[in-house]
């Protein structure tokens, strides 16, 4: 199974050898061996192939150190994956991978990509990964996870998922490494797969029973069978034609490489050969490269001359330049000292007019200044005079109005006294008192008036004396500026009659200068004259050197240029040659390969030709099985016809049991105190409610409880809630039984349904215990939640069923949750294990071959208590195989009255079992 492309070998490898010198090396390492060998070992020792399963995963997680790990199982016919083992997985992460499907956005679906893909997917930096769900509680420490997916030839059988946590990381050559021990592992799961799909050999066959006879059906199934296997048969052909045109691929393929081969030994004499010429080659490139370290210093030697006579000419004409730029530089800075000097002395004739004129200015400025500031004081001098009297004045006038305001309150006060003392003197008194308060007031009033007037002069004064004051105050900043600019011009001229002393300096300077440039530059033309001639001849002696450096330049490169193609043709042939040697070892290798893969190929083909001829003795033995029935069904139909011979004679009622067949006999009694289960009966009339279409239970009235009927409906739920009954009995054989309690449950109604196989006009019955029903196919999730009911940790629950993918994965979420988890595959397996483990839940799936579902359903009454069963829907009629189940006399020593059943059920709790703890155990065939 290759799952990462091989790495192509690196040049420079191993040497061919000849095809017979030594075996093709071992690929797998020795943990890959000692895995396969482990995961065999748990195989052969295993019970049941299913028990391999979980021991092995553990084995894989050891052999490769990863911490968790998972495996699912590839359901074809849903196109989905089931988790059936798991160690170290979180909640979270199981509920993610039982049931994965690429349109559950609930589920993961990466290990079912790489499987449809064919492909290992290795996920590093899982913890910034959001599309990687929580697999681990301590998902932080997760370094990697590898997705392997499971094959068994072309056909996608699982998937295992394998978790890394720090520091162990998983890389490309650990993958590699569980590759072959992994083909041990399908071939696990394929054994699980025909342990839960073959026919167990010598199962007994359940008989027709006489008074309710169902042979036609019987045909039809057995007709189905015939053309399932013929089905089976087609394929294994159509699988062996594939294996045979496989082979021959693979025949040409080994041809093919052969040739390659050949012509890979004829292309290594080919570069054997040109490896030698490159030998000679390379020796003849090391005399030209001697040769060229003979040039190559010649030419360093010559450059080194050349070097020199360039340096000379380049200080020579630098001289020259530098004399020419002293001369010019001369010259220009005699024509600006000249031009800086007039400038000069034209700015310091302006400056000494205008610092005259503004001397001028400023003079008069201030004596102006100091007029107006002797004038300020003096009207500020007249203005606090004038303040002081108009104060003194107000100073009196506030003296007289505080005397003729004592005034008027005396005369207030005599005025008062005199109109209570002498009110009856006259009017003559009152008049003049009155009169003399008015003249008190006219001058208040008069007094008032001028204090106001007063109060405005002196706010008038102070404003002027203020804006005196501020006048005062600008014309001494003005004249203290003043002083400051003349000072400031008294410096300024200064300074310029200094730089008129410095610019005359410059000048006389600049002058000297000038003479100086101007005899060194007629010294520098006479050398430059004498030089001249000398130099001439020198450059003729650098050209010459220069033509020849440049040919021994020339030489080299093409000497480079030879040697560097020699290297390459060199280096060319030597990788062909290791690349030769690498591929012969290579096709060796393949067609070593190619022949024990041929070889397994030849068996497989014998293997799928085995499995052929069973199959054909299988339809044949089949073929005589139908026979044998028509023959039967012919005989019970004369048979029939005789006993309905006599028209006038009433048909008898069903015949009891005869005396010499075993007959259980139930008497009802109250429970023994030992029992775990105790009596829950409600108090009151509530009826008992049983689900069927016959009215003849109603005839069954017990003494506290009377029997309502209700035929199955969709609707069953709301007449249950209008009737609140103290029991719900659910008749198997009812048509639509099944389908009217899974409409019930959908519909939200929570009572227990106690379920039964009763004939009522027989008066004869199995009891089973509670009963619930699911959809088809299996689901776990739905079956998990609807065991939530019945189960809790340590409950013992028995499955039975040929979905081997489904209920393994039931199987791994059950015994997650603590409860205690056996399978069966057929009805054998399903009875031994009733029998040894006595569950207190079953699960049947009643798709079973030859209508086994229903007989192991039948098998649950013959326990005491009966279990609880949940019920998987089949293809069939479910009513006709129940009463075919009902009919066959080995249930008969468990049959009941429906008295008896209604009695027994009243005294049943409803109450789920007590928690235990229980290992998880299968017995059946290997």
């Amino acid at each position: 199974m290759a799952i990462f492309p091989r790495k192509p070998r690196r040049p420079g490898g191993r040497n061919a050898v000849p095809e017979t010198s030594a075996p093709p090396a071992a690929r797998p390492p020795a943990v890959g061996e000692a895995l396969r060998e482990r995961l065999r070992e748990i195989a052969a020792d295993a019970a049941a192939p299913e028990d391999a399963l979980e021991p092995a995963l553990r084995a894989i997680l050891e052999a490769s150190r990863a911490q968790a790990g998972a495996l699912c199982l590839f359901d074809q016919r849903q196109g989905l994956l089931r988790l059936v083992a798991e160690v170290g997985l979180s909640e979270e992460g199981c509920r993610r991978l039982r049931n994965a499907r690429r349109t559950d956005p609930t589920a993961w679906d990466m290990p079912l990509n790489g499987l449809l893909n064919r492909r290992a997917y290795l996920i590093e930096s899982v913890a910034r990964n959001r599309y990687v769900p929580r697999l681990v509680e301590h998902a932080a420490a997760v370094r990697t996870i590898a997705c392997i997916p499971l094959h068994a030839g072309p056909t996608p059988v699982g998937s295992l998922v394998l978790i890394a946590l720090a520091p162990r990381s998983f890389a490309e050559r650990d993958v590699r490494t569980l590759e072959r021990p992994l083909g041990e592992l399908a071939a696990m799961i394929e054994a699980v797969r025909r342990r839960g799909g073959v026919e167990p050999v010598g199962a007994p066959r359940a008989p027709v029973a006489a008074p309710v006879p169902k042979p036609a059906a019987e045909v039809t199934a057995l007709v189905a069978d015939r053309e399932q296997l013929r089905g089976e048969v087609a394929a294994r052909s159509a699988e062996r034609a594939v294996l045979a045109a496989e082979l021959a691929a693979r025949s040409g393929d080994t041809d093919r490489l052969r040739a390659a081969l050949e012509l890979a030994a004829a292309d290594r004499t080919r570069l054997a050969a040109d490896f030698e010429q490159a030998k000679r080659d390379a020796e003849r490139a090391e005399t030209l490269a001697a040769a060229l370290a003979g040039a190559e210093r010649e030419r360093a030697r010559l450059a080194a001359a050349l070097e020199t006579a360039a340096a000379e000419r380049a200080a020579r004409a630098r001289a020259e330049a530098a004399l020419e730029a002293a001369r010019a530089s001369a010259e220009r800075a005699t024509a600006s000292a000249i031009a800086d000097l007039e400038g000069v002395r034209r700015a310091a004739a302006a400056n000494e007019a205008t610092a005259a004129a503004r001397a001028a200015e400023r003079a008069a400025e201030v004596e102006r200044l100091r007029t107006r500031a002797e004038e300020a004081e003096e009207a500020v001098a007249g203005a606090r005079a004038q303040l002081r009297e108009r104060e003194q004045g107000h100073a009196a006038l506030a003296s007289e109005l505080r005397a003729a305001a004592a005034r008027e309150q005396r005369l207030r006060e005599e005025l008062e006294t005199a109109g209570g003392r002498e009110r009856l003197q006259g009017e003559e008194a009152v008049h003049e008192a009155r009169e003399r308060a008015r003249r008190a007031e006219d001058a208040l009033a008069a007094a008032t008036a001028e204090v106001e007037m007063l109060g405005g002069a002196l706010g008038s004064a102070r404003a002027i004396t203020g804006a005196l004051e501020d006048e005062a105050a600008r014309a001494n900043a003005e004249i203290e500026r003043l002083v400051a600019a003349g000072r400031a011009a008294s410096a300024e001229q200064d300074r310029l009659e200094i730089a008129l002393g410095e610019g005359r300096a410059r000048e006389l300077a600049a002058t000297a200068r000038l003479g100086e440039l101007t005899r060194e530059a007629e010294r520098l033309r006479e050398e430059a004259g004498r030089t001249t001639s000398a130099g001439r001849e020198r450059d003729a002696d650098m050209a010459t050197l220069a033509a020849r450096l440049e040919s021994l330049a020339a030489e080299r490169d093409r000497l480079r240029e030879s040697l560097s193609a020699t290297e390459a043709e060199r280096d060319r042939l030597a990788a062909d040659a290791a690349a030769a040697s690498g591929a012969d070892a290579h096709l060796r290798e393949a067609l070593a390969r190619e022949r024990e893969e041929r070889a397994q190929l030849t068996s497989a083909l014998g293997s799928a030709q085995a499995a052929l001829g069973e199959l054909e003795a299988s339809l044949a033995r089949r073929a005589t099985e139908v026979k044998a029935q028509a023959a039967e069904l012919e005989r019970l139909r004369a048979e029939g016809d005789r006993l309905k011979a006599p028209p006038a004679a009433a048909p008898p009622p069903a015949p009891l049991p005869p005396a010499s067949e075993p007959v259980r006999v139930v008497t009802v009694t109250a429970p023994a105190a030992a029992r775990p289960r105790v009596r829950e009966m409600e108090t009151g009339r509530r009826p008992i409610l049983v689900v069927d279409v016959a009215d003849s239970w109603r005839e069954r009235a017990l003494d506290e409880h009377h029997v309502e009927v209700m035929p199955p409906a969709d609707d069953l739920a709301e007449q249950l809630a209008e009737l609140s009954p103290a029991r719900i009995v659910v008749n198997l054989l009812a048509p639509g039984a099944l389908g009217a309690v899974a409409a019930a449950r959908a519909a939200g109604y929570g009572a227990r349904f106690w379920g039964c196989l009763a004939d009522p006009g027989a008066d004869r019955a199995l009891m089973l215990g509670m009963i619930e029903a699911v959809g088809s196919p299996i689901d776990p999730d739905e079956v998990v939640a609807t065991l939530a009911r019945y189960a809790v940790r340590g409950t013992r629950v028995v499955t039975a069923g040929a979905e081997v993918d489904a209920l393994m994965s039931l199987r791994q979420a059950l015994a997650r949750g603590g409860l205690s988890v056996s399978m069966a595959w057929d009805a054998k397996q399903a009875g031994d294990l009733l029998q040894v483990v006595r569950p207190e839940v079953v699960v049947v799936d009643l798709a079973l071959p030859r209508r086994d579902g229903y007989g192991i359903v039948a098998r649950l009454a013959a326990l005491d208590p009966p279990p609880s069963v949940i019920l998987v829907p089949g293809p069939d009629d479910a009513a006709a195989a129940f009463a075919a189940a009902l009919a066959d006399p080995v249930h008969a020593g468990g049959a009941l009255r429906l008295g008896q059943l209604l009695a027994a059920v009243l005294t049943r709790s409803e109450a789920p079992p007590v928690e235990r703890r229980h290992k998880i155990r299968v017995v059946g065939r290997k």
